[in-house]
Formats: C-alpha cells, structure tokens, sequence
C-alpha cells in the first residue's frame, strides 16, 4: 500500500511539473468555517493564486472572503511543491454591522491537488480564529511562446495579426 502511495505522489509531482509551464494562475472559490469571536460562522471567498515553479516554488495569492457582518481582503506569500504547502500575510477585516475595519494576519497550512482542504490561524484585533475550508482551483498555464513574448493562449505565436 506505501508504494503504491508513493507511486501516486511521485506521479502527480511530475504531472505538475510537465503539465505546466514553469508559471501559471489558479482562481476559484472556498468554503470555511471560522472558530474563534462570537460564535462559529461560515464563509465563502474568491481566492487566486500564482506560482512560479522555475527553480524554488513560491507564489502570492488574494482573495475576498464574505461572513455575516464581515469582508475580509487578502493577500499571501505562500511555498510548496502543488500536494501542499504554507503561507502567510496580512488581511484587512471590515465589520459591516459596526462599521470597523481591522488589519491582521493569517497564514495557511493547505493540501490539495486542484481540490484541497487547508487551515488557517487568523489574528484580527486581538481575536484568534481558527479557521477549516474547502477549495477548487481552477489551473490557467502561462504558456512561454517561442518569439520571446509571454502567452495566455495555447498553440504556437505568431507576429502577424490581421485586424480586418
């Protein structure tokens, strides 16, 4: 059963590798629920994220994360090799029933494959939420094209454009 474990993870890490140009962007939305405040609340965001995979993997991510009487804005560094991986940055949290704003830090210890499940440690005006959720990604490869210029399409680039 190990090996098999271990063939598994051994092959996503490669199709990761290969599957993708040495950057791409994932987006898509979350699902948590946060413990810590008044009382547990669920929340759901918009997150995206790049990566750079060239030589050590690290990206940013942001996202906007909707609760009952709160919006939070977001922003991390994060690193990992695509199975996992952490990341940590600060946040702005506005109490739309108070009428406050709030900034904190948060940072993220997550496991996935385009579907994964993550934990997050929020400090926001000396309340401590612990926070578990459920995400999608969405993969979007930056393809490197061959003329030197950086490409969202697939296919092969051209110079010439016909604008008729």
């Amino acid at each position: 059963m190990k090996r098999k474990l271990f063939i598994l993870l051994f092959f996503l890490i490669t199709i990761s590798k290969i599957g993708f140009s040495q950057e791409f962007w994932t987006i898509g939305p979350m699902l948590h629920i946060n413990l810590g405040g008044e009382k547990k609340r669920f929340s759901f965001a918009i997150e995206g994220s790049y990566w750079n995979l060239n030589h050590f993997f690290y990206g940013v991510d942001g996202g906007i994360e909707f609760e009952k009487n709160r919006i939070r804005i977001y922003s991390e560094m994060q690193t990992g090799f695509g199975l996992a991986g952490l990341a940590l940055g600060p946040l702005l949290e506005i109490n739309t029933f108070q009428g406050k704003a709030h900034l904190g830090m948060q940072s993220s210890v997550w496991a996935n494959y385009f579907v994964g499940v993550d934990y997050r440690r929020r400090l926001v005006d000396k309340t401590k939420y612990n926070c578990f959720g459920l995400y999608v990604k969405v993969p979007m490869a930056k393809n490197k094209s061959g003329s030197g210029s950086d490409s969202f399409e697939g296919g092969s680039h051209h110079s010439y454009h016909d604008w008729d």
